[in-house]
């Protein structure tokens, strides 16, 4: 494992080096520049900022994209790490110089001590190299976190970025601390199993080829469904930071979904997001790619990618909340966020067990509490783990996998449910997978139960039958005629009746007394088939036998009609009222 180095500067032996007839000195007061001046005598030390080291030189695999490596202290003794793409001094390096300010290096007010830090961090002798990469997660066989890189490699690996990214990763406690408090009270409870083996998941995705998605519980303010999240976000870091909140612009959450690449980003309230961002913002995440922006020379630049998966917790559902701003889901958008009821059905929320708690008030709170002082370890111990065994988890996973999938899904189930019970698969193998290691204290099976819990919660508001879209086409065409009925249609045989408002076609009624209704094709596409495709429309009514085609095979007819002319329509048969 590669971690930050410890910063030890000699008491006696500053580093020197000579720069333009003067030279650079770092020691413990910082470092700052000896110039001469006309005569050749050495000049009073201009100082330029707190002491700041240039650990390696770095670049990437095509040796391009050089940069330095940085590290510092700040005023509490923390250590901080960049590797500053060199292309950031090109300029005026204000840039380099506000993320340094932005993280604990004092840096001189005077222009020239500025502009001479620029000019050291160029011309600092160094010698050690480190091959930096321009993401997060897995590069070749190691992970790569913003703080440190697990695996073992000949080289430092280092991420670089234009900004100093401080890891939302942190340590704290234990991983015994963590599997004899947060494991504990999670077991028993599917809800919290199922967040916490979320966590462990995303790692497991690249090995087993599964794609981006997330997880949404919801259900009532008082829940429980926050303390889901933030069990979760303790398998990482402190809760307080790494829950994040969806109210993000788009933009915003680009740049989240790539910090988080091969993990886990947590979004806690979801209706506090504008409903008509809610099925794009979905949609981004689990697409795993931002959107194509133009640079400031007019070429294309390359957009961020990510693998991830994402919890969310809010008050109501992704459809219910862009049904709040008229809009309308369509299935690619339900099936990237998967909703589940948070309420376990017990009368205590999200809990089915309390344990040795006195209420589901207490539980909670004891949980957040734990979260608190507790939380890293277990994280970190998990990708030592995945990293060493990785060619032995690539080799089981994907029978593993396959055998949650067949458990739980029926022979005829659409791609769309299967899609979505590989997800909960790979989520309920994380959490099975972390309790071999040791790691979460539960028994086994445990995470495999909760997994199954959880997919049966989102099947039963998904529902079972049939493809999704193509149920919310059905509904949205029977909904059109339960709510007009003949008030909009002219009877073929005495049309162009004068009190017809906003006329959708006509009707005649069937030797056995059914009125068998024509919508004229405007009023189709647009009623009808709003938010969906007209051709995938008439497809899906023809297969139900919903629509009658033409002897040509065309969706549509051209009857006739006297005092009217032979207008092209959609013939809609009585099935429109049979079944659910």
């Amino acid at each position: 494992m590669q971690q930050k180095q410890i910063i030890t500067l000699n008491k006696t032996e500053p580093v020197m080096c000579e720069y333009a007839g003067g030279c650079f000195k770092l020691n413990e007061q910082g470092v700052s520049f000896i110039g001469k001046d006309k005569d050749g005598n050495s000049m009073a030390p201009r100082w330029i900022c707190s002491p700041l080291q240039v650990v390696a030189k770095t670049r990437d695999a095509k040796s391009g994209e050089w940069g330095r490596l940085l590290e510092w202290q700040d005023d509490d003794g923390i250590i901080h790490q960049w590797a500053m793409p060199l292309a950031l001094l090109q300029g005026d390096a204000s840039e380099v110089r506000r993320e340094l300010a932005s993280l604990g290096l004092s840096i001189s007010p005077n222009k020239l001590a500025r502009d001479l830090l620029a000019t050291y961090l160029q011309v600092f002798p160094v010698e050690n190299r480190a091959r930096c990469v321009d993401k997060l997660g897995w590069h070749e066989n190691l992970f790569v976190t913003a703080s440190q890189t697990i695996g073992h490699s000949s080289e430092k690996i280092v991420f670089q970025n234009s900004h100093a990214v401080e890891s939302a990763m942190s340590v704290s406690g234990t991983v015994n601390d963590w599997r004899e408090s947060i494991g504990q009270l999670a077991a028993g409870n599917s809800r919290l199993v199922f967040a916490i083996a979320t966590a462990f998941a995303p790692a497991l995705a690249k090995i087993a080829g599964e794609d981006s998605g997330g997880f949404h519980f919801r259900g009532a303010s008082s829940s429980g469904k926050s303390t889901a999240l933030k069990v979760a976000a303790s398998v990482w870091g402190n809760p307080q930071s790494y829950c994040r909140l969806w109210r993000s612009t788009t933009n915003g959450l680009e740049g989240l979904a790539a910090l988080h690449n091969d993990g886990l980003l947590i979004l806690d309230e979801l209706s506090q997001l504008e409903p008509k961002e809610a099925g794009d913002a979905a949609y981004l995440l689990a697409n795993g790619q931002g959107k194509t922006r133009a640079s400031r020379h007019g070429t294309v630049k390359p957009s961020s990618r990510w693998s991830l998966f994402f919890l969310s917790a809010g008050e109501e559902s992704l459809v219910s909340l862009m049904a709040r701003a008229g809009q309308k889901t369509n299935a690619g958008q339900e099936i990237r966020l998967a909703d589940i009821e948070a309420d376990a059905g017990l009368n205590m929320g999200i809990f089915e067990t309390t344990h040795n708690q006195l209420s589901p008030a207490t539980m909670a709170l004891s949980l957040k509490e734990y979260a608190s002082k507790y939380y890293g370890a277990v994280g970190m111990a998990w990708l030592q783990k995945v990293v060493a065994n990785q060619q032995t988890i690539a080799t089981n996973i994907a029978d593993t996998l396959q055998a949650f999938v067949s458990s739980v899904v029926l022979p005829d189930s659409t791609g769309q449910i299967i899609r979505v019970a590989r997800r909960f698969a790979l989520v309920a193998v994380a959490g099975e997978l972390a309790t071999e290691y040791g790691l979460t204290g539960w028994k086994d099976g445990e995470s495999i139960r909760a997994g199954y819990q959880c997919y049966q919660a989102w099947l039963d508001h998904f529902g079972a039958e049939g493809n999704r879209e193509d149920r919310t086409i059905l509904a949205q065409v029977r909904s059109f005629f339960e709510s007009h009925g003949a008030s909009r249609f002219d009877n073929i045989k005495t049309p162009n009746n004068e009190r017809l408002q906003n006329r959708a076609g006509f009707y005649y009624t069937d030797d056995a007394g059914f009125r068998v209704y024509m919508v004229l094709t405007e009023v189709f596409k647009k009623e009808l088939c709003q938010g969906f495709e007209s051709r995938t429309v008439a497809r899906v009514l023809i297969n139900e036998g919903w629509l009658k085609p033409a002897a040509d095979g065309l969706p549509t007819h051209k009857p006739r009609i006297r005092g009217v002319g032979t207008p092209r329509v959609y013939m809609f048969t009585d099935k429109i009222w049979s079944g659910e």
